[in-house]
């Protein structure tokens, strides 16, 4: 038993007065010897023992009354029998709040989702903390990127209250809260708590549901496991656990009626790309912003980009309802480096998806190191004239293109190379050695582009041996002789396009275009081994005979990709040239579409979505890492204490930071030690959002319950949460001020009829 005012329990001494009273009273009659009343002594003695148990009673009773008066101004408290037999009467509070960038919503000025749901938590936090005599047990979850458990199963209210203070504002990330769901019913699995209230505030988007919500138009699947129903269908059946799905998203405001769930208007960015994506610096760039409008009506949208923090540039595109739109801009870049670009829209009710990041690497020029197979013949039948011819035809026009010719002596010499170029072209080269070989690979494993070309002069084996290399090299298959016919014979194939959407065709934009290469005469080209292609291999291009024999074949390795060209672009000089390729229609727009494409590293570690990991490989060994987070982050600057990782080649891979809980620039500045000394380098990486969440669809309120199995959906905090106290406890006060009422009644009765009777 406890007590709400346990100082007023000393009231209770006062039940000494009526005993003194009564041991005074007996201490006036004094004894005096008279012979009369001998005779009346055996009438005494019989009603003495009457006399005196009524005394008694009405002693008892005059002590009981200061005895209940002063514990019912004491307050006591007193525990029901389940809880008397279980031991307790913790209540363990489970708070699970979804943390999706939805949840930053603000409908017309009013409160976000989650700061209704902060609120929620805070004013139990406040309830349990003003009343010291509740046994309460707190864990505090947030879902958002990942799964995080604040507090975890806590007594210290102050510390519960500590994790409330670190959920400042949802986090950019996307998705169901299946996860979150998993985790805590482990963590509940760890627990014996006879006693567990779980509490879900979340803004009912449909995405958090997951699988669980059926598609609209979609046909029902398969029965699927571990889904958000299975989590709530675990929990529920859990003994002595209450589970209080709670909405205080958009609907649950008034903004739309709750019971028919609906659509909130929203206008977004989806994309920010470059259309020549190998920038390089004082060359024309366009830049195009994607804008989607999720709304109801046409939207007016004002589009800024952002070079570098610079100067503003806008432009006004009108999106309709339900419809995409693409603002352009046309700029250059006057410096090499990575540049950071950014687009923004005016801030409407959901800001997460209103910017979009992208992280430019421009060069100086786009550096190609051409091994000639030809270099020691006719200068205009060699490759180099072509490459050089395609790559920069006009000497008054910037150039892109920085073309270095070497034999194929220089290369197997290791007097060049391979990985300081952003493109490797083996033009019809007669073999290779190990030290090339090897040099090729560091070079793909650093991000450069190889491009080889097969042609009358290459050794098979040769090349078999060092980049098939047993199905493990770059070369994703086995090399066969050539066959065809003589070049101009009669027996004439064409290349066909079996992936129009391989970058390698991808200045090849229109069809009339695609048309030409299809039509271009093929009469020699090499053979590949069918059952020796690398599943990883790409087929862009094959040939039209009857074994459809592969012409362009593209993989990735390490941080580069490998083409293989199985029938070489000649010069149009050379009459031995085993097709046609070269025709200026064809050959222009596919070196160029090559070249880039090979600038390129295979995947792009600067661009990132929220929630992923950030590294790179560096061509020497970092120190004194540290990394800027965005703006929306808040954070300051952090150091990176974990050590690179060497890797193959000699280069390091880049301390990975996995804690990208929002949009924005992640910029890593760093000191490399190099052989030439310390060089400084600035990598920013461009992190965004899933603009899946940015579509908010509410389902009805019906809906969300099947969808979940749950009985309902509130839009506050439930009745058993908003009680004084707890539900096993109850005061005794009023009983206590009711009973000594009665016995004062009592009393009084009874001293009257026995005065009276006395009398």
């Amino acid at each position: 038993m406890q007590f709400l005012n346990p100082a007023l329990l000393a009231g209770a001494l006062l039940f000494a007065v009526p005993l003194l009273i009564h041991l005074l009273n007996r201490q006036r009659h004094k004894r005096r010897p008279w012979a009369a009343m001998e005779f009346l002594m055996r009438a005494y003695q019989k009603q003495r023992n009457r006399l005196r148990r009524e005394n008694l009673l009405l002693l008892l009773l005059r002590c009981l009354i200061p005895i209940l008066l002063a514990l019912a101004i004491a307050r006591p408290l007193l525990q029901d029998a389940i809880g008397l037999l279980t031991g307790g009467g913790t209540v363990h509070h489970v708070f699970v709040m979804d943390a999706s960038y939805s949840m930053g919503l603000r409908v017309d000025g009013t409160r976000t989702p989650f700061e209704s749901g902060k609120s929620m938590v805070a004013r139990l936090l406040d309830r349990f903390e003003k009343n010291p005599n509740r046994n309460d047990k707190v864990t505090l979850v947030t879902a958002g990127v990942r799964t995080k458990f604040l507090v975890r199963g806590d007594l210290d209210i102050a510390a519960a209250r500590a994790g409330w203070m670190q959920m400042q504002k949802p986090e950019d990330g996307a998705g169901d809260l299946t996860i979150a769901m998993q985790q805590v019913l482990a963590a509940l699995n760890e627990t014996s708590d006879p006693n567990t209230q779980v509490y879900v505030f979340t803004d009912m988007q449909a995405r958090i549901f997951g699988d669980s919500l059926p598609k609209e138009g979609e046909p029902s699947g398969p029965e699927l496991s571990d889904t958000l129903r299975d989590m709530v269908a675990e929990l529920q059946a859990r003994e002595g656990l209450q589970l209080h799905w709670i909405d205080c998203g958009p609907l649950a405001t008034g903004t739309l009626p709750a019971n028919t769930g609906g659509v909130i208007d929203n206008v977004q960015i989806t994309g920010l790309r470059l259309t020549d994506p190998a920038a390089v610096q004082k060359s024309p760039a366009e830049v195009i912003a994607t804008i989607k409008n999720l709304g109801t009506s046409t939207a007016n949208c004002e589009v800024t980009l952002e070079i570098d923090g610079g100067e503003p540039i806008r432009k006004v595109i009108e999106v309709p309802a339900g419809g995409e739109g693409e603002a352009d801009f046309h700029l250059t870049f006057r410096t090499p480096g990575a540049h950071q670009v950014r687009a923004m829209l005016i801030n409407d009710a959901l800001a997460a998806d209103d910017e979009r990041f992208l992280t430019v690497d421009v060069r100086d020029r786009i550096r190609i190191l051409l091994v000639d197979g030809k270099d020691a013949g006719d200068p205009l039948q060699s490759y180099a004239y072509l490459w050089q011819s395609m790559l920069d035809p006009d000497e008054n026009t910037l150039p892109m293109f920085a073309v270095e010719v070497v034999d194929i002596v220089t290369l197997l010499g290791g007097q060049c190379t391979p990985k300081n170029y952003d493109v490797v072209v083996l033009a019809d080269i007669e073999r290779l050695n190990n030290r090339a070989a090897v040099a090729l690979s560091d070079a793909l494993r650093a991000g450069t582009g190889v491009l080889c070309q097969f042609g009358p002069q290459c050794e098979i084996e040769s090349f078999n041996l060092h980049l098939h290399a047993a199905g493990v090299g770059p070369m994703p298959f086995r090399l066969l002789p050539p066959i065809g016919g003589a070049p101009g014979s009669s027996t004439v194939r064409s290349p066909s396009i079996v992936d129009m959407e391989h970058p390698l065709l991808r200045e090849f934009e229109e069809d009339v275009y695609r048309e030409i290469l299809q039509a271009i005469p093929m009469w020699r080209w090499h053979g590949v081994a069918a059952d020796s292609v690398h599943e990883d291999a790409v087929t862009a291009v094959r040939m039209t005979d009857a074994e459809q024999t592969p012409l362009f074949v593209s993989k990735p390795f390490g941080e580069g990709q490998a083409v293989f060209l199985m029938s070489p672009i000649g010069s149009e000089y050379d009459a031995d040239r085993w097709n046609r390729l070269d025709d200026p229609l064809v050959a222009f727009p596919l070196l160029h579409g090559i070249v880039k494409w090979l600038a390129l590293p295979a995947t792009d570690p600067f661009a990132a979505v929220v929630g992923s990991e950030l590294s790179c490989s560096l061509p020497a060994r970092p120190n004194n890492i540290e990394v800027q987070r965005p703006e929306r982050d808040g954070r300051p600057r952090a150091p990176i204490a974990e050590a690179p990782r060497a890797l193959p080649g000699g280069r390091y891979s880049l301390p990975s930071y996995a804690n990208t809980i929002f949009g924005g620039f992640y910029v890593y500045d760093m000191v490399l030690d190099r052989e030439s000394g310390k060089e400084p380098l600035r990598l920013p990486f461009a992190v965004n959002v899933d603009p899946v969440e940015g579509e908010l669809q509410y389902p009805s309120r019906a809906e969300a319950q099947a969808a979940i199995g749950i009985e309902r959906v509130l839009d506050s905090l439930p009745a058993i949460a908003t009680e004084n106290d707890s539900s096993n406890r109850s005061e005794l006060g009023p009983s206590l001020l009711l009973l000594t009422l009665l016995l004062v009644l009592g009393e009084a009765t009874l001293a009257r009829f026995v005065a009276a009777r006395r009398n």
